[in-house]
């Protein structure tokens, strides 16, 4: 019997974990979750913003980042228009237009008196890379090539009236997984111009990003999925984050339960072949 413990075939292993992690995420649980300082702060920074006041979201990520960044975007969208806040949306990758897309599809069920053009535009992506966002602190017209997304013509867009470039912005909160992401909003925006940065980044680039928090080149962030599901529970709009930190933390646990009777049953094997 302790020889079996010992040695529990790993298939069973595998069976046990996609289980744990498939209930988890289709009828999650909703496992305590206590905000981060850092969240809250996030949290704490939009609700302070006045209404009507304009920010512009980066969308600097591709697929891969959705279950970490897309919870944290949508959380935002909510918050942002419960408050009447406004959103001019671009992005230095791919992707960022249809992830702007994608963040803001919430709007016709949610929030069916906000107009598009109106409370918020998705430019999209650009190229350039860093280099884009020295255009855009001199003509986000011109940078843009004059159509959003969609190609509408921004001169068309009355929020893009307000908006000639990022100077006109009152906060920028970006999405980011890698580069360009962070750095270059701090070396040609914020720091330059004295803009707030928010960021909401993916797990692995905690650690990297925190000096910049730290330091306050930006202001608060987002840190990960863990961060995500904070702010859904701030926001009040549980979601894929939370569910996520379930199928998480069920799944860690049943490591460790593994563990311990992996142990269990070599020490009680050792003591028998003693005997």
């Amino acid at each position: 019997m302790w020889e079996r413990l010992a040695n529990i075939d790993r298939r069973v292993i595998y069976v046990l974990m996609i289980l744990i992690i498939a209930l988890s995420l289709i009828k999650p649980v909703g496992l305590a979750i206590i905000p981060s300082p850092e969240t809250q702060k996030v949290y704490d920074f939009i609700e302070s913003l006045a209404p009507g006041s304009i920010v512009y979201l980066g969308f600097d990520f591709s697929a891969g980042g959705i279950p970490e960044l897309m919870p944290a975007a949508q959380s935002l969208v909510r918050q942002g228009f419960r408050k009447d806040l406004r959103f001019v949306c671009a992005g230095m990758w791919v992707m960022a237009g249809d992830m702007a897309d994608t963040a803001f599809s919430i709007v016709p069920e949610e929030f069916p008196d906000k107009q598009y053009g109106v409370d918020w535009v998705n430019i999209g992506y650009k190229p350039g890379g860093e280099v884009l966002l020295q255009k855009m602190l001199s003509s986000i017209y011109e940078a843009a090539v004059g159509v959003d997304h969609y190609g509408n013509d921004l001169n068309t867009l009355p929020l893009m009236k307000e908006v000639q470039t990022l100077k006109d912005v009152d906060a920028l909160f970006i999405f980011v997984t890698g580069t360009p992401g962070e750095r270059q909003y701090i070396a040609h925006v914020t720091s330059p111009h004295n803009k707030p940065l928010i960021v909401s980044c993916i797990s692995v680039s905690v650690p990297e990003l925190m000096p910049l928090v730290q330091s306050g080149q930006v202001h608060a962030a987002v840190l990960g999925m863990k961060g995500a599901a904070e702010y859904e529970l701030l926001v009040g709009h549980p979601g894929s984050a939370t569910a996520g930190m379930d199928a998480q933390s069920f799944s860690h646990a049943l490591i460790i339960v593994f563990i311990i009777l992996g142990n269990v049953g070599y020490l009680l094997t050792q003591k028998k072949e003693k005997k």
